[in-house]
Parts: structure tokens; C-alpha cells; sequence
């Protein structure tokens, strides 16, 4: 790209709970075609992203971090109540089950049905925006595949599969994964992995 014309924006980021937010939103942005560099910051919550503003606009830089569940601070957001309201409406039209360590070897490991495993926690703003495609994912497949979840601050199980990023869906047949899926996949790739 021609350096003349690309611009430096420092780009102040809210919700971002942890070190592995970073991976997702430099690779959400440096998707967007005119964007040239990306580098996020945990310690300042910042991503500072260059662009050409003749290809690309700082409105769909934005729009692709708040597509991921994260807010930019110099933005304003309906208030805590309705998110509430709408995530708790989600939760119930969800089928997700969520497992403990010891419900992991019945329900995951000993079945014959295709198993997906959900890794994530409720505090972090990517996982929510993944429930959701995993929740239409339950409803889409229904009796055919088992979807589950598990918080990995109150399990010990994502040690064991080395799960390094959430969130990350592990998929499983006859006991062993098969599929690993992280960042944010889409429906379609869930679906298409759990139909192999």
C-alpha cells in the first residue's frame, strides 16, 4: 500500500478481559481489505490499526470489533439493563447444557453421538458472540449431535486438551477430538465440522 495515504488509529477498546482478545480482534480487523497493520495492546486496552481510508472506512474497522463483542470506549452503548434483558433471552432460547469435570467422561467421551465441547467463560465478550451460532447450531442439528459448554474458571478439563485461547469448541467422536475450531467460527463451520 502507499504509505502516503494510509492513516495511524489508536483505537481504545472496553470488555477486554484478557491477554487472548488480542489474537482475536488483530485478526477480525487485518481481515478487512485496506487495512494494512494491526497491533493490540492488553496493557493500554488499545488497537492500533493502519489504514487507507480510500479503500477502507474507520466505520468498518468498528463495525468489526463490535462484531466480536468488544466496545470502543469513544462509542455509546444501550445501558446494562437492556443487554441484560437481551442476553438472558438468548440464554433461554439456548440448549446449551453447561458440564462440569466429572459430567465430561459420560457425556462427552462415552457416546456414540458427535460431541461439541464450547471452552469459554462468562466474562469474556467473544464467547458471548460465539453462543449465539453455537446456540442455532443445537436447534439446527438437534437430536443428532451433543453440544455442551464448559467455564474454564470453575473446570480443570481445558488443561488436559490444551486449550490455550477461548473460546475454543473441541470436537469429538467415539471419545476423541477430532476438530478443533477457535476464535469465532461460524455457524456454517460448526456445523460442517460436527457433519463430517
Amino acid at each position: 500500500m502507499d504509505s502516503k495515504r494510509l492513516i495511524l488509529k489508536t483505537i481504545p477498546i472496553v470488555r477486554m478481559e484478557c491477554p487472548t482478545c488480542i489474537p482475536v480482534l488483530e485478526r477480525e480487523v487485518k481481515a478487512l481489505e485496506g487495512v494494512d497493520e494491526v497491533r493490540g495492546n492488553y496493557m493500554t486496552k488499545t488497537l492500533k490499526v493502519t489504514y487507507d481510508p480510500d479503500i477502507v472506512h474507520l466505520q468498518d474497522i468498528e463495525a468489526s470489533i463490535e462484531r466480536v463483542g468488544y466496545h470502543i470506549a469513544y462509542k455509546k452503548y444501550p445501558g446494562v439493563i437492556s443487554s441484560l434483558r437481551s442476553l438472558i433471552k438468548r440464554e433461554k432460547s439456548s440448549r446449551i447444557e453447561t458440564i462440569s469435570d466429572a459430567d465430561f467422561p459420560g457425556k462427552v467421551i462415552h457416546t456414540s453421538k458427535p460431541v461439541a465441547v464450547l471452552f469459554s467463560t462468562p466474562k469474556c465478550p467473544t464467547c458471548r458472540v460465539l453462543k449465539k451460532a453455537y446456540g442455532e447450531v443445537a436447534i439446527n442439528l438437534g437430536e443428532k449431535v451433543d453440544l455442551f459448554e464448559m467455564d474454564i474458571a470453575s473446570t480443570e478439563t481445558w488443561r488436559r486438551y490444551d486449550i490455550l485461547t477461548i473460546p475454543t469448541i473441541l470436537i469429538f467422536r467415539e471419545g476423541e477430538e477430532t476438530e478443533r475450531l477457535t476464535a469465532i467460527p461460524r455457524r456454517e463451520e460448526i456445523e460442517r465440522a460436527l457433519s463430517r
